[in-house]
């Protein structure tokens, strides 16, 4: 299952995007258009923050190390929440809550891989290690898209949450890009060593 699961999951964020994509331009949508780096990298936020780690919990992970995952989980899914009701319901999200809850993240995620660091690694240990990596280099970008986001926003146009293909986002669209590529090409290295440790 698990192995199902990482091996398959870039494709189905990618079409996932594809879809999204398509909707949130209709303009029938909540928050203005959105350009395709950013539902790509939209797709694997959701997927990747706040459902792929349950896999871990199913596999024979180093306690201490499993930390990760939850503070992860618990950390993203209080913020999920919150920013639903605040984009959605209250129309009052702003830049700076992501920004401060990124760094946030970012500071307790190196904390803990720091401090529950693995005497013995398994191969599951390993996985749930590498995955780490790839959420503190997740967390890396998503807090350089937040600052430039708000720099480029500002507060005025508080129910814009998305950046389009215009001008004004060519830059952060064009990062957005690398970190796509960084950020999925980590996904399929993370189901070829899932599919490694399986053999």
């Amino acid at each position: 299952m698990n192995l199902a699961i990482f091996s398959s999951l870039p494709i189905i964020l990618m079409s996932i995007s594809l879809f999204f994509n398509k909707k949130q331009n209709s303009g029938k949508m909540v928050g203005g258009n959105i350009s395709l780096p950013k539902s790509f990298w939209l797709s694997f936020t959701i997927g990747t923050w706040f459902f792929l780690p349950f896999t871990f919990y199913g596999m024979d992970v180093e306690s201490g190390i499993m930390n990760v995952i939850h503070f992860h989980l618990l950390s993203f899914w209080i913020r999920g929440v919150l920013e639903l009701f605040m984009i959605y319901k209250w129309f009052n999200w702003s830049p700076r809550y992501g920004i401060s809850h990124d760094l946030f993240h970012l500071i307790g995620l190196i904390t803990i891989v720091y401090l529950y660091w693995p005497d013995q690694i398994t191969r599951a240990t390993l996985l749930v290690l590498f995955f780490s990596g790839l959420l503190i280099v997740s967390t890396i970008f998503e807090t350089v898209f937040a600052i430039l986001f708000f720099q480029i926003r500002g507060e005025e146009k508080h129910k814009i949450y998305f950046a389009d293909d215009s001008q004004e986002w060519k830059f952060v669209n064009s990062l957005t890009t690398l970190a796509n590529y960084i950020c999925y090409g980590y996904l399929f290295f993370l189901g070829f060593l899932t599919f490694e440790l399986a053999v």
